[in-house]
């Protein structure tokens, strides 16, 4: 069950019935887990039954959400048989501090790099946005790809910053 919630200015607060629909019973303590885009209250003592069904909850929900970022981007089609450049996603470009500061490059800038066939060179510089393919964690890649996410779109919208979730 979901409960649509503001985190105004005093905080969110939760309801005694939803509470009480996952199980905590009145003064029972709880355990707050601050994730990046989450908070999860969870009982702060469990039996191993409900820890398995607190694990399996979680596991619908982490589904339910990969299952919505999947239709937002929609299927791979192998970019029209050229094959998809994204299949291999290296890590993030990496370029020591003196080199950014002589370059004017802001620590926490975003790099990305050209090829310069003829020059037989290759051009870093930083990049205006925050987010792409390299900010995955690798774990989740194998599953978008089982998933059929087309990976130029998740990009994309990385890339943007667009709003695919709205609750």
């Amino acid at each position: 069950m979901k409960f649509e919630k503001s985190t105004g200015v005093k905080g969110a607060f939760i309801p005694r019935s939803a509470l009480s629909l996952s199980g905590f019973i009145e003064d029972e303590t709880a355990a707050l887990h601050t994730l990046p885009g989450a908070v999860v209250l969870l009982k702060k003592r469990m039996t191993a039954m409900e820890m398995i069904r607190t694990v399996d909850s979680i596991s619908q929900l982490a589904a339910e959400l990969l299952t919505e970022l999947a239709a937002v981007c929609g299927p791979c089609d192998e970019c029209e048989s050229e094959g998809c450049p994204y299949e291999e996603v290296d890590g993030p470009i990496d370029l020591p501090d003196y080199l950014r500061a002589e370059a004017g490059i802001p620590k926490d800038a975003k790099l990305c790099a050209e090829v310069n066939e003829g020059e037989k060179s290759v051009t870093i510089y930083a990049t205006d946005h925050q987010h792409d393919l390299t900010d995955i964690p690798q774990g989740l890649m194998p599953l978008l790809g089982a998933l059929g996410v087309c990976l130029g779109e998740l990009e994309q919208k990385l890339i943007t910053g667009e709003v695919v979730h709205n609750g």
